[in-house]
């Protein structure tokens, strides 16, 4: 058994990272994963784990601030850089504490507080579990999903409550009288600008602006991943209402970085990225659509259910480890 530790995804080849990831999420991609990279966006880290030559496991992580009271803490994160996903991959104990002894190495490098393995679905969970010695189990925000087993758009709408489908119907008849236009373009270098822009708008609303992309990471989305992403935008008039960013697999759709321009709310063009979200991943015969962690009453209302998500803490400092425990114990995480 050898093991790697390197800065770059491109310490492996991609047909040998997706027989270890899978293919139905994009965002664990190899090309996600070269996207983020080439941004410059974070500072990747990852552990990789050889049998005879064979890629058998794999960590893959990055450097994060945790600003709490006015007080900054950095943390080696294990999830899908920029996403919300698995970035763990170990089937047995031996492999799994030579994951853990990686990341460990890596923590000593980068002077982390801690070592968190994020984003784990429930199954994902409960298969790590027994895998891994001295870290502390807690729970992160559900995301939420629609199964897509519908066969059209009517067909979905006629499967919500009465008052729901009237919403719907009203925010769409209402997009049509106003002529807004739907837009769905992998065109990244032409529409950078604007996405930038509009998701700049919500993280100023917000005051959270962790996860604002940048324009160089929209050049890498051009350079990287130009067949499984794209943007949907809304335009009045040619004036940019409100955009979201698509990743798509052939069996899932996720959005992801909404933006709105706060000046032009009332044409609600924020809900229309999800029922045109939805709309296009039915036209493409998708199986799953992933719609994120926020508006849960929304949501639950245009007929998506909850994901419940998890994670594993370790932290460097014993003590500090002892107080998590006890802390995540009656609290969840964010």
């Amino acid at each position: 058994m050898e093991t790697e530790i390197t800065n770059t995804i491109k310490a492996v080849n991609e047909k040998e990272w997706k027989t270890l990831a899978g293919e139905d999420h994009t965002e664990r991609s190899y090309k996600w994963y070269r996207t983020v990279e080439d941004s410059g966006m974070m500072k990747m880290r990852y552990v990789f784990v050889r049998e005879k030559g064979d890629l058998a496991a794999a960590a893959c992580g990055y450097i994060f601030r945790q600003k709490k009271y006015s007080i900054e803490m950095p943390f080696l994160q294990v999830g899908t850089p920029i996403g919300g996903s698995l970035a763990f991959y170990a089937a047995t104990p031996q492999h799994a504490q030579a994951l853990v002894e990686g990341l460990e190495e890596i923590q000593e490098e980068e002077k982390t507080k801690g070592i968190l393995i994020l984003e784990l679905r429930e199954k994902e969970y409960n298969t790590i579990k027994p895998l891994i010695k001295g870290f502390t189990g807690f729970t992160l925000p559900d995301d939420t999903y629609l199964d897509l087993h519908f066969t059209d758009f009517d067909d979905y709408l006629h499967s919500l409550e009465e008052e729901a489908w009237r919403s719907v119907k009203m925010t769409l008849n209402r997009a049509r009288r106003w002529k807004i236009q739907t837009v769905f373009t992998n065109e990244f270098e032409e529409w950078k600008d604007t996405a930038y822009r509009l998701q700049g708008d919500t993280c100023e609303l917000h005051k959270d602006f962790q996860w604002h992309l940048s324009k160089r990471f929209y050049e890498a989305l051009e350079k990287n991943l130009k067949e499984e992403a794209e943007l949907l935008l809304f335009l009045k008039d040619d004036i940019p209402l409100a955009f979201a960013l698509g990743l798509n697999s052939p069996r899932i759709a996720q959005y992801k970085f909404s933006g709105v321009d706060t000046e032009y709310r009332k044409y609600q063009a924020y809900f229309l990225i999800y029922y045109e979200g939805i709309r296009k991943a039915l036209e493409r015969k998708q199986k799953r659509i992933y719609l994120g962690s926020t508006t849960y009453e929304f949501k639950e209302k245009i007929g998506c259910k909850r994901e419940k998500l998890f994670g594993y803490a370790k932290m460097k400092n014993p003590l500090m480890n002892l107080a998590f425990r006890s802390y995540a114990a009656f609290q969840k995480f964010y």
